[in-house]
């Protein structure tokens, strides 16, 4: 439906609308003083009547209290309490509808729960209740989200003195305006717009239309989307996530958004007397278990794909999911990776996810669960292509993490054009970074495109193409769907191995691409790119490209280093010329990573890429040498391309390292080592 006219006494006009929207026979209403009203054709008392009738009911339940709303306000430290005025204070020099997403987040619909909890004051609603009424024109053209932002908002307020009723008035005027409006929307996703697959829009948009169906059932046409719970909700979390319980949009910020969403609808329908299958709560456990796994030294997670959120997320939101979900490797994570964390609310524990919460002292269940910490280091997530490799599980541990998704089918529009992006923590310090999505910047812009592009991630590329090329926001040219050929995860390394065919899409020039990673776990990653060509006559430049978050410098030996206090990276290439230069398209707010570039021009033929990548701290650089050793075998000295021999020397200490790239192999020589296994190590493998 359209925006009604906009008439001289606003609230005259916002109650007669709200009053046309309201199931009146509906059968709690017909004895309340909001029927009275409305019948006596008084619709101004009877929208005011019929917001306090919604806020002082007890069923539904929509979350939060007046006792859980004291508590926090009670344990709520003066720290916190600076910070939630400094954001509304922020938050009222916005725009009301502006940005890529007008759907209301620059106002207190953009604030947390708590902030509006503890700080929201009578002015600070009245201002937000005007400009909602003034926005009244623009009500149905706000964006997809509006209602869930309302999902939000509304039982975070519900219990709060400070909004009156009459500040409330405009906002069930606006829900119930774009409601209908965005649902229109909705009901016309499908294949084409956002793949067959699922999507967090889904759950997001589909979620709150029900989570509103649950809560106001008074309102007209709003009843009969209860019919989502719980078919739909226990088909869409098995199409969105892999079966290792990642979700299959690529990209880790997404995921975390979406598992939220799924954990507060299954909480505020488990408030409301509501269940879930096992099924479902099983999937959404392995959801939840994948941020453990994932997280790196440094508390964030790693920054594949589209990213908007780059702070520290386990301090923030590992306890409550430790909490809600019983996780003791959570618990101990927690503990150990963030012992002194902040406690804005002193010994209450609060949800801090995104999504509407039920308003529960969570500290009872946390005190509950023993810490436990996790069996392994490593991680593999084989079916959604996510590899993680650790020193230990500390803040001051090495840390790789590579992405060999599947990419290209309209679900993964979150993911970005690289395929085996490599995200590099040295002894607790980020040392490779990615670049995020760009803040509210035209998605077919070169701020955009850039940050979507190969060579704006850590991976290889031949001839300045992209993996996958750009047909416009959120849509590539092509599919790509990796090998993984080979995970070992051992007490003294690791080691991944994978190919991808993104260039086969170039015909007589296309190449198969490998990568590999070796992890002599507490030491060195050895880091290889291949690049197998269709015709050995042909010339190509090879690219070896490193998203740098840190400060660096080329030295005069052709290796290049990280500079500055914590945790540091030594680059020693066996080939490839180094440069590096400044992000291209800087953005503020964001990573803006230097790169780090090892080329190799005019190379006829197949391609190579052996680099050698050593951790240290502070200035405590390391004497490194890295050469290639000839491999005896079959009769002859093979390639570099066939199997790799290489020497390593750190400070004196020598380590031989043999690699066979090729489908066969047979018994080898090298370095003073014999062998007849692909992969050989001089320290843990013999």
């Amino acid at each position: 439906m359209g925006a009604p006219p906009f008439e001289a006494n606003p609230m005259t006009s916002l109650a007669r609308e709200l009053c046309q929207q309201i199931d009146w026979q509906y059968p709690a209403l017909a004895r309340t003083a909001a029927a009275q009203a409305y019948r006596a054709n008084d619709c101004e008392t009877a929208a005011l009547e019929f917001v306090h009738y919604l806020r002082q009911r007890r069923r539904p339940f929509c979350g939060y209290s007046p006792a859980y709303v004291a508590a926090l306000r009670r344990h709520a430290t003066p720290a916190f309490r600076r910070q939630a005025q400094a954001e509304l204070s922020r938050l009222r020099t916005v725009p009301f509808l502006g940005g890529d997403h007008p759907d209301g987040r620059g106002t207190l619909l953009a604030a947390r729960p708590e902030v509006l909890q503890v700080a929201g004051t009578p002015a600070d609603f009245e201002e937000f209740a005007r400009r909602v009424a003034a926005s009244q024109p623009r009500w149905d053209k706000s964006a997809k989200h509006t209602i869930f932002q309302l999902a939000r908002f509304l039982p975070a307020v519900f219990p709060l003195a400070e909004c009156s009723d009459e500040a409330l008035l405009p906002v069930f005027g606006w829900l119930t305006t774009i409601f209908p409006t965005e649902w229109a929307e909705a009901r016309t996703w499908g294949d084409t717009m956002l793949g067959p697959s699922g999507h967090n829009w889904w759950v997001a948009q589909l979620g709150a239309t029900w989570i509103h169906a649950l809560l106001f059932p008074e309102f007209r046409g709003f009843t009969k989307f209860r019919a989502f719970f719980p078919d739909w909700f226990e088909r869409e979390i098995q199409l969105l996530t892999h079966s290792d319980g990642f979700t299959r949009e690529c990209t880790v910020a997404y995921h975390l958004a979406t598992t939220a969403a799924f954990i507060e609808v299954s909480r505020l329908a488990a408030a409301n007397g509501l269940r879930l299958s096992p099924a479902f709560h099983e999937r959404l456990r392995r959801m939840a278990a994948v941020e453990w796994k994932l997280v790196q030294p440094t508390g964030h997670y790693p920054a594949f794909g589209d990213i908007h959120n780059l702070e520290p997320f386990l301090f923030q939101r590992v306890p409550s999911l430790a909490a809600l979900t019983g996780s003791p490797e959570m618990k101990w994570l927690a503990e150990h990776l963030a012992p002194r964390r902040p406690r804005p609310f002193g010994k209450l524990l609060i949800e801090t996810l995104q999504f509407p919460s039920v308003g529960e002292d969570l500290a009872p269940r946390y005190r509950r669960i023993k810490a436990r910490a996790p069996a392994t280091l490593d991680t593999a997530l084989p079916a959604s292509g996510i590899f993680v490799m650790r020193q230990n599980w500390t803040r001051q541990a090495d840390y790789a993490a590579l992405d060999a998704s599947a990419r290209g089918n309209i679900v993964s529009s979150h993911g970005h054009g690289a395929i085996f992006d490599l995200m590099l923590v040295c002894r607790g310090r980020a040392i490779t970074v990615g670049n995020g999505k760009g803040p509210d910047v035209g998605m077919d812009e070169p701020r955009r495109h850039w940050r979507v592009k190969s060579e704006s991630h850590t991976v290889a590329t031949m001839d300045g193409e992209d993996h996958l090329p750009w047909r416009r926001a959120y849509r590539f040219a092509n599919h790509v769907s990796p090998t993984i050929e080979v995970w070992r995860s051992e007490p003294g390394f690791a080691y991944f191995s994978g190919a991808h065919e993104a260039y086969e899409r170039l015909g007589d020039r296309g190449a198969v691409c490998r990568r590999k990673l070796f992890y002599r776990r507490g030491r060195y990653w050895i880091l290889m790119d291949r690049f197998g060509v269709a015709n050995v006559t042909q010339t190509h430049t090879y690219r070896q490209h490193f998203q740098l978050g840190v400060p660096a410098r080329v030295l005069a030996n052709g290796q290049v280093t990280t500079t500055g206090r914590g945790g540091n990276l030594l680059f020693v290439p066996v080939a490839g010329v180094p440069s590096l230069a400044p992000c291209p398209w800087p953005l503020e707010g964001y990573f803006n990573p230097r790169q780090l570039v090892f080329t190799q021009p005019n190379v006829t033929g197949h391609g190579l890429f052996v680099t050698v990548l050593v951790p240290f701290r502070d200035t405590a650089r390391p004497n490194v040498q890295a050469r290639l050793l000839p491999v005896m075998a079959d009769d002859r000295e093979l390639s570099p391309w066939e199997a790799t021999g290489l020497e390593i020397v750190i400070n004196g200490r020598r380590e031989v390292y043999v690699d066979f790239h090729v489908t066969w192999y047979l018994p080898w020589k090298c370095g003073g080592h014999t062998g007849q296994h692909r992969l050989f190590h001089s320290t843990v493998l013999r």
